[in-house]
């Protein structure tokens, strides 16, 4: 038997490859993850779209602006641009929460509303699978109903999904005076 020549190697090669090959990607849509900043307001844990959230920063220092609700802590400057510094915890009627050191302050940019929510914790990104999503909202949410959207379980707990479209949408939130 002779030495095999180029083209047989060839044609040799090309058989181990077909055979050793698992063939082309099949075209499935690869789903992303839901991903958001998780928060604690009114001593629920909440998650908001990542996309709503442009920046968190501590409570920054505040100038009270004279005639407004009581939930609107002040205008703080932040980087240059005067900010309005939102008590979510005022807003939503579940009483005056005493500052900690846990308080942060959300930056939000929606439909032309430019504002920093202060908020009771921060826990930072979560992310959850967008099949896992449960569209009803707990019955024992009070005033953050009509904020939120749906529900997200996770192992330890489940996180209500805050809109903070609707939020900026809702009449009430627009009247600060």
């Amino acid at each position: 038997m002779g030495a095999a020549t180029p083209f047989e190697i060839l044609q040799e090669i090309d058989r181990r490859c077909r055979s050793n090959s698992k063939g082309l990607p099949t075209g499935k849509k690869i789903v992303d993850d839901w991903v958001g900043i998780g928060f604690m307001l009114d001593g629920k844990k909440l998650v908001a779209r990542m996309s709503d959230v442009a920046e968190i920063l501590p409570p920054p220092d505040t100038i009270r602006v004279p005639g407004v609700l009581g939930w609107v802590k002040g205008l703080a400057n932040v980087r240059g641009t005067l900010l309005p510094i939102l008590d979510m915890n005022i807003f939503l009627q579940s009483g005056v929460k005493k500052s900690t050191n846990d308080n942060r302050v959300l930056i939000i940019n929606k439909h032309n509303v430019v504002a920093g929510l202060l908020v009771e914790e921060v826990f930072g990104l979560r992310r959850f699978k967008p099949e896992t999503r449960v569209d009803s909202v707990a019955s024992d949410m009070g005033l953050l109903e009509p904020y939120l959207e749906g529900i997200f379980p996770d192992e330890e707990s489940q996180w209500n999904i805050f809109s903070i479209e609707k939020l900026v949408d809702h009449e009430h939130f627009l009247k600060v005076v």
